[in-house]
């Protein structure tokens, strides 16, 4: 019991967890090979994380030997073997492990241990994602949505993908967001994109940031009155002195509508006016002259302008 003794003193909890382990008890012996390749409560040691996992794998343990695997893949605290976490997830797959069945996929896909092959990850991925694994279904849309190892086909990529985010997969909720934004759907793949952060992708937030911020500026820019210059064609704001696109001069003039209408309403009001009552003529075109000046004063305050180019 020398190894108990020493290590008494750096966390209170890792005796009676090592005196479980020692007496074959497989949840301990995880338990303990996890605090060895973590560090915690005791000096991090990989080849005592192995040594312990192992033993908790050699009686059965099908969750130890996916930590194995998993451990090799990365390089965790042990030095990367992809051979042996080929191994390990071969051995915990064989036992129904679908998250071992997902990265042996993976492993062919990246071509990490294995030659490059995603076919083969297709198949992998659609044995763990026919028995429900959210990632399994994740890898799968991804694969249709990409054309890896199969055709391309959108519709079987969101058929999956959305299988996925129905568990609340980020990865596949995120991937859903940007097919409905490339396909023009910008408020649901936003809703897709705010699912996947509140599910923890920091991508997606990022992601739904920036689509909001391009936005909103749209939204500022087509809100600007623009004009459009008949020299080049170019768009600039109202108000310009000169086009963005070619530098013709821009100047502004009233279009003068108020101006006419209240001539035209003058002559009328004088005519009728005459017609009615010809010994009143000076006050009937008094009345016909304070309407026009009137029109002047809306005109100024109310009238529109055109847009005058003229080259430089």
């Amino acid at each position: 019991m020398e190894e108990l003794k020493s290590n008494s003193a750096s966390d209170r909890g890792f005796n009676p967890v090592y005196a479980s382990a020692c007496s074959g008890d497989i949840d301990a012996q995880i338990k303990l090979g996890k605090m060895y390749r973590d560090g915690d409560g005791i000096e991090k040691d990989g080849n005592k994380a192995v040594e312990w996992l192992t033993k908790a794998a050699n009686q059965g343990s099908t969750i130890a030997k996916f930590i194995l695997g998993y451990m090799y893949k990365d390089g965790d605290s042990v030095p990367l073997n992809y051979s042996k976490a080929i191994e390990w997830f071969t051995l915990a797959s064989e036992e129904g492990d679908l998250d071992s069945l997902v990265w042996l996929g993976l492993l062919h896909e990246r071509g990490h241990g294995f030659p490059k092959d995603p076919s083969r990850a297709v198949e992998y991925y659609s044995i763990a994602a026919a028995k429900g694994d959210s990632y399994g279904q994740n890898n799968l849309g991804n694969s249709y949505r990409y054309g890896k190892g199969v055709p391309k086909d959108e519709k079987k990529a969101i058929e999956w993908l959305s299988k996925s985010a129905a568990q609340g997969n980020e990865i596949a909720l995120m991937s859903l967001g940007e097919m409905c934004i490339e396909q023009g759907d910008y408020e649901k793949g936003k809703e897709y994109l705010r699912r996947a952060g509140e599910e923890g992708n920091e991508r997606a937030l990022e992601k739904l940031s920036k689509i909001e911020a391009v936005q909103e500026k749209h939204r500022i820019e087509d809100s600007v009155k623009k004009i459009t210059c008949p020299f080049c064609g170019k768009q600039s704001v109202w108000k310009s002195k000169f086009c963005h696109g070619c530098t013709a001069r821009i100047t502004y003039e009233p279009i003068r509508e108020y101006e006419w209408i209240g001539i035209g309403l003058g002559i009328i009001f004088a005519v009728v006016g005459i017609a009615n009552d010809p010994n009143n003529i000076g006050r009937i075109l008094f009345c016909s002259f304070i309407i026009w000046c009137l029109s002047i004063v809306l005109g100024k305050l109310f009238g529109k302008q055109r847009a005058m180019f003229s080259r430089v």
